[in-house]
């Protein structure tokens, strides 16, 4: 997937008051840091973000930013929302290095018709994202799944999941990713109601012995 790059300017006035300033601008303040390096604070517009992400789909997509004549490349590490508009109010930006391992977190994406859907359950998923750790460029959009399998009460767990290329999945027990549950289907029950209900006149015959 290809990054996606931002505008942003630099500033040097911090604090609330600041902030609150940048934002009637209708700009959003934000900070690019990386472990062991100062902190680049940064301000930039909220909807070429916003309208990044939703062009990518993805969490984890990778943002090139360029500031005071360097180029930062990095994953969006935490956003402040506010609780009632849920308008945007900060990011913190991580710098990666292409060369190192980074933690993210991906969603599942179960793929196939789960045996067990045939049959009149319904899949269900226990843990819709998983922890892994690979190089930026090899950050997944999804893990895939597959469901064909699983049958009712079947379980998929962590351990059985086949993770992509240059991918390792972190996970601190084996827990249960998805199942199928339900009952079998409507065709089953008629004719295990069929051979259980008595003949017609059966019960009669049998008050009259």
């Amino acid at each position: 997937m290809a990054n996606v790059s931002l505008n942003v300017s630099s500033r040097t006035d911090m604090g609330k008051g600041a902030a609150r300033k940048i934002r009637a601008q209708g700009l959003l303040p934000a900070v690019i840091y990386r472990a062991g390096q100062p902190a680049t604070s940064v301000s930039l517009d909220p909807r070429e973000l916003e309208n990044a992400f939703r062009r990518t789909g993805n969490r984890n997509t990778l943002v090139d930013i360029g500031v005071d004549g360097k180029t930062f490349t990095c994953l969006v590490k935490q956003t402040q929302r506010d609780p009632v508009s849920a308008v945007l109010l900060h990011v913190d930006f991580y710098e990666v290095d292409g060369g190192e391992e980074v933690t993210v977190v991906v969603p599942i994406n179960p793929t196939g018709k789960a045996a067990g859907e045939v049959a009149g359950g319904k899949l269900s998923i226990i843990k819709r994202d998983l922890t892994v750790s690979c190089k930026p460029g090899d950050i997944p959009a999804a893990v895939d799944v597959d469901v064909t399998a699983l049958d009712i009460g079947d379980y998929i767990r962590v351990s059985g999941i086949t993770a992509p290329s240059g991918v390792k999945i972190i996970a601190p027990n084996d827990f249960n990713v998805v199942t199928v549950v339900g009952k079998r289907g409507a065709f089953e029950e008629e004719q295990e109601a069929a051979v259980e209900a008595p003949a017609e006149g059966e019960g009669a015959e049998e008050a009259g012995e």
